[in-house]
């Protein structure tokens, strides 16, 4: 009898081992407790046999910002580097400096002074940059020349000359 039994105890368990990977769980509600009255939460599983996320994640917040280059438009993000061309026209029409150097192929912030009496038409490469009011100031930015002398016309005023390809100066 013994013999049996014993046989009958290792035949149910081999039975139960194999290579079946498919993973069932059930649920059971566990008994209420008696030390507290609130129910406490059992995970579920998924399809996957993984338990079920139990809480939600809330987004991290954003940080601040630690420098001026971090922030939006700031460091000079929003503009490309130019460089400034100043030129002043005298109570006599005359332009100056004769001549100003800049890299090339950098943006170029022409401004004029006028300090003669009439107004001034200023010309840059063949094509009108602005007109400048007596005893007033005018800028404009324009797109950056290969190397190369480019003539700025002041009329009246005289010419002067851009050279670009060399370092920046008078």
């Amino acid at each position: 009898m013994r013999a049996a039994l014993l046989t009958l105890v290792v035949a149910a368990a081999l039975a139960g081992c194999g290579g079946d990977d498919t993973q069932t769980t059930s649920a059971t509600p566990a008994p209420p407790s008696m030390a507290t009255d609130t129910p406490t939460p059992t995970p579920s599983a998924t399809a996957s046999g993984m338990p079920a996320p139990t809480a939600t994640t809330q987004p991290s917040p954003t940080p601040t910002p630690t420098s001026a280059e971090d922030q939006p438009g700031g460091a000079g993000d929003e503009e490309a580097i130019r460089v400034p061309a100043e030129f002043t026209i005298s109570p006599d029409l005359k332009i100056t400096p004769p001549q100003i150097s800049v890299p090339a192929f950098l943006q170029i912030e022409f401004t004029v002074h006028n300090k003669s009496s009439q107004p001034v038409v200023v010309r840059w490469a063949g094509r009108k940059l602005m007109t400048v009011q007596p005893d007033d100031s005018a800028s404009m930015t324009v797109s950056g020349r290969k190397k190369g002398s480019y003539v700025v016309a002041a009329e009246p005023g005289g010419d002067a000359v851009i050279l670009t390809g060399v370092e920046p100066g008078p």
